[in-house]
């Protein structure tokens, strides 16, 4: 009876939990048109939809591996359309070397951060010839300087944004070695923020290719 007792109240537990990771995305629905949940096997969600047009994706990876640091919640906001550059940008802030979530490791290319990019923006890229000039991007990382934001990628294919929604309960963490996050809910306001910039980036990018080939065609 003890035994059956306990084993049910583990699946009521585990049914609790997967609801509240579901329902982590649910204050950011109004943000995105037709927007579309799914699921994890961990049951972490992902949102997808578009916003003016441009698709959006969303979703959650829980970082627990770096040494002497609790376990992270990062939110990775995807733009899926093609931009305007011939290579990839990769600006990450105080990297660790532990970002499985990212590409940054297998970008060999370092390059000098310009002066008036957030201090501690590591830049990587996989080829400086092809990227655009860094004034196009200026305007646009200014987001890297708010505290939970991590990396902000630009390449042929999209754009992205990582932005840290919570770090695990310490206590939780140190006695139990489980990821506890108080955050349940993203907030919908981060979310239409993090997804202007991304189309922002993307119409500047355009924007400069096209004068680019303007400039061209008249000379």
């Amino acid at each position: 009876m003890g035994f059956a007792y306990l084993a049910y109240r583990y699946r009521e537990e585990q049914r609790a939990v997967r609801a509240r990771r579901a329902a982590f995305f649910n204050d950011c629905w109004t943000v995105l048109d037709d927007p579309k949940l799914a699921l994890d096997v961990f049951g972490y969600p992902s949102i997808a939809g578009t916003y003016e047009g441009e698709p959006i994706r969303a979703d959650v990876v829980v970082d627990c591996m770096g040494l002497r640091k609790l376990p992270c919640l990062w939110v990775r906001v995807t733009l899926e359309a093609p931009v305007a550059t011939g290579a990839v940008l990769d600006i990450m802030m105080r990297p660790s070397g532990a970002e499985f979530f990212s590409p940054f490791n297998d970008l060999h290319e370092r390059l000098d951060t310009p002066g008036n990019w957030p201090e501690r923006a590591i830049v990587h890229t996989d080829d400086p010839k092809l990227l655009p000039d860094p004034d196009v991007f200026t305007p646009h990382v200014a987001i890297l300087e708010e505290k939970p934001a991590k990396e902000l990628i630009v390449s042929p294919k999209g754009a992205r944004i990582v932005w840290q929604a919570d770090e695990a309960q310490r206590s939780d963490y140190l006695l139990l070695r489980q990821a506890r996050f108080d955050v349940v809910r993203f907030d919908a306001a981060e979310f239409r923020k993090i997804v202007i910039q991304l189309a922002g980036i993307r119409r500047a990018l355009a924007e400069n290719a096209t004068q680019e080939l303007d400039h061209e065609a008249a000379a």
